[in-house]
């Protein structure tokens, strides 16, 4: 019996059969406000996909990523930004299309080579959530998955928290993300 009638018998008793895949991830984000760009990977996306309903599930894991810019009027600032594990759901049928959630954290910020504490928490109120969507990703080979998001008010950042929303928080960020397959 093949998996796929395998998965169409489970299927047609309310049970979906999951596939496992697993991507490299390799990307780009764009910070509206900041004017920054900030690559990102690489990175893992492990994906289980339903069968039945053509649905996935999936885990995005992006290692931190190191941000210096300088500030008209305070100096050169630097900091490390802790993007997920990002969580994604959707369907890969006619390209794919998938929500994802992503909680955001920033740390070990220098103003100037000083050292400022933002705490353990500092990052937006609410995850970030992303509209990934993609015309020429497949199944085992990947592609490319691309979004437009905003970037909700940071809280928890101490007396850097203005700033902070001041700099990064806003809408028009962009997002790109290039899978390829796990070796």
């Amino acid at each position: 019996m093949t998996a796929l009638a395998a998965a169409a018998i489970v299927g047609g008793t309310g049970f979906a059969a999951a596939a496992h895949s697993a991507y490299t991830v390799r990307g780009t984000t764009h910070i509206a406000k900041a004017d920054a760009d900030l690559e990102l990977g690489p990175g893992r996306f492990d994906v289980d996909t339903l069968a039945g309903p053509g649905s996935f599930s999936g885990t995005i894991t992006l290692p931190p990523v190191p941000v210096t810019r300088s500030l008209p009027g305070i100096g050169k600032v630097s900091g490390t930004i802790r993007l997920g594990p990002g969580h994604a759901e959707g369907s890969p049928a006619g390209g794919f299309s998938a929500s994802a959630t992503w909680p955001v954290r920033l740390s070990d910020v220098r103003v100037n080579g000083v050292p400022y504490d933002v705490g353990d928490d500092c990052g937006p109120a609410e995850p970030l959530t992303t509209e990934l969507t993609s015309e020429d990703f497949a199944a085992g080979r990947g592609g490319r998955l691309e979004s437009t998001y905003a970037i909700g008010a940071f809280a928890n950042c101490g007396a850097a928290t203005p700033l902070i929303n001041g700099v990064v928080s806003g809408p028009g960020n962009t997002l790109v993300l290039d899978l390829t397959p796990a070796g």
